[in-house]
């Protein structure tokens, strides 16, 4: 692979962005913008000594007055503290501009071409998949780059004479531009994967990504503060006093402290890769398909997500812990795999007429209920025996940490099992309005399944006005609450529960018939050439 500088797909974003003349009026901006805040900076800390100075002449009868020695020390570190507040200053709006720039600009970048009807000329160029991602990647935002790089050795400079160490510099612009790098990949993934037409969910999505590196911040309050380091605001804070000061604990990977700068790397190196890999196997492909992740990729990345669960859990926070016992890490961790497997089904549903060659082939024994092009329900099945597999181990690494029950385990196991069968009945609704003439059939079919779960919610409320039982089996059988029953231990699930099991069964034998019959159904071409 060349290098990127040499990328065809960079170097056309770096001529039309970067043109002389637009270069030079940019790096005069940023000089000026650069003036301008420390000017405002100088101000503030000259306007905090005069104000010292009138207090220090106030009480000058006063020997030893606090005052006069707070203004000798404010005198003798003015230079540092102005150079300090620059420096954090410039280093917040490079922050804000370069992570912001590149996620706008890459979350535009295949539905602009789209718009423009230019995109199939760049997918049928000699570019791979790689080039182009890296090239849309680094060359869609090249301006913001291009911004930081002139305003970035003032800003050393300010963070030296502010007596900021060379390490707490270097590891906090490595977090800034990886935090950018990772919400670009995000932001690209969100323009391959929706449709000129899906705006409306494209805003939403590319909001919620800006959001998340933010509203992240207060994970650090709870017994997964590993996850605050999405945020690149943490390793800022924790060099610059930020966030409680030199007291912010560090987070954590199966209970040893690590700096945050290399937490949050760890996590954009870590999630990014698999950002990267979604995007290299479809940046080229035609909307229609677009397989997010191969199957045994899916049955990863579940595995991945659940190792993360048990790698960044801190049995203890501030002497208090709302995950004490090992049923309580359980439950959540079956929570979150009910989210996980869903997640995988989604980017196992397999196309229309992909599924159809497939059954063809089944039908004649070439092919197998795992094949890549099959129904998702095994693959959802193999990520859940995964996901159990690392729910035991996980329990058993922190078994000293927290109060351990063996029950724990089974009770768990119960409860993933229900959640599997609502996930893979809820996926085969979807794989099922795939097979309909429904337009974005996902997107409506996901409208449906939130139409269902709101009138669950609403009949069991109703019936738990007349009676707390008929309304705890309604809820139970209709929908895997039950499995969250604090009191339940082992294997004691009450009988409606069971039930409920063995009603849901019956609804996805039901919607594998309907797909069998979708499927079977001769296509509209060979009908009319029959008739």
């Amino acid at each position: 692979m060349q290098a990127f500088w040499r990328n065809p797909e960079f170097v056309r974003h770096l001529r039309s962005q970067l043109r002389p003349m637009r270069a030079i009026a940019v790096a005069a901006v940023v000089a000026i913008v650069c003036v301008l805040v420390w000017m405002s900076c100088w101000a503030v800390q000259q306007a905090e000594l005069e104000a010292a100075r009138r207090a220090a002449i106030e009480f000058h009868d006063k020997v030893g007055s606090h005052w006069a020695t707070r203004v000798q020390h404010m005198e003798a570190d003015f230079t540092r503290q102005v150079s300090r507040l620059f420096f954090q200053w410039l280093l917040g709006i490079q922050a804000v501009l370069v992570t912001f720039w590149s996620l706008a600009a890459c979350a535009q970048g295949v539905l602009g071409e789209r718009d423009r009807k230019t995109w199939d000329f760049q997918r049928t160029t000699r570019l791979t998949s790689g080039e182009m991602v890296i090239g849309k990647l680094l060359g869609e935002p090249v301006l913001a780059y291009f911004i930081l790089a002139c305003s970035l050795p003032v800003s050393l400079l300010a963070g030296a004479a502010g007596g900021v160490s060379a390490s707490a510099l270097f590891s906090m612009y490595a977090v800034l531009i990886a935090n950018a790098l990772f919400l670009g990949l995000g932001g690209l993934w969100l323009s391959t994967m929706l449709e000129g037409r899906s705006r409306g969910l494209f805003v939403i999505g590319a909001l919620g990504l800006a959001a998340f590196s933010g509203l992240s911040i207060p994970f650090r309050l709870t017994q997964f503060p590993g996850l605050a380091a999405f945020s690149p605001y943490m390793a800022m804070g924790s060099y610059l006093g930020g966030f409680g000061g030199p007291r912010l604990e560090s987070p954590t990977v199966f209970g040893q402290s690590v700096p945050w700068a290399v937490m949050s790397l760890l996590l954009y190196f870590c999630f990014g890769a698999w950002l990267a890999l979604l995007l290299v196997r479809n940046i080229k492909r035609d909307y229609p398909d677009i397989r997010p992740l191969s199957r045994w990729q899916a049955l990863g990345f579940a595995a991945f997500l659940n190792f993360i669960i048990y790698a960044l859990f801190r049995p203890e926070m501030g002497g208090t812990a709302v995950i004490s016992t090992s049923h309580d890490l359980a439950e959540l961790a079956v929570i979150l795999n009910g989210v996980i497997l869903f997640v995988v089904g989604l980017a196992t549903l397999t196309p229309r007429e992909r599924l159809k060659v497939w059954w063809r082939q089944r039908a004649a024994g070439a092919a197998d209920i795992f094949s890549e092009e099959g129904l998702p329900w095994p693959w959802i099945t193999l990520s859940a025996a995964a996901a159990y597999g690392l729910l035991v181990w996980g329990l058993l690494t922190w078994r000293h940490a927290l109060v351990f029950d063996s029950d724990s385990l089974k009770t768990a196991g119960v409860a993933l099992l229900a959640v599997l069968i609502f996930v893979i009945r809820d996926v085969l609704f979807l794989e099922w309005c795939m097979l309909t003439r429904l337009r974005q059939p996902v997107m409506k079919g996901l409208l449906y399944l939130g139409l269902y779960y709101t009138a669950t919610l609403v009949v069991g409320g109703v019936f738990l006005r007349f009676s707390a039982n008929a309304g705890e089996r309604v809820m139970t059988a209709l929908t895997p609450a039950g499995v969250f029953d604090p009191h339940l231990v082992g294997l004691s699930f009450p009988a409606w529960f069971y039930l409920g099991l063995m009603l849901q069964m019956g609804l996805i034998a039901v919607l594998l018939l309907a797909i069998g019959n979708r499927l079977t159904r001769p296509g509209m071409a060979s009908a009319l050439a029959t008739a």
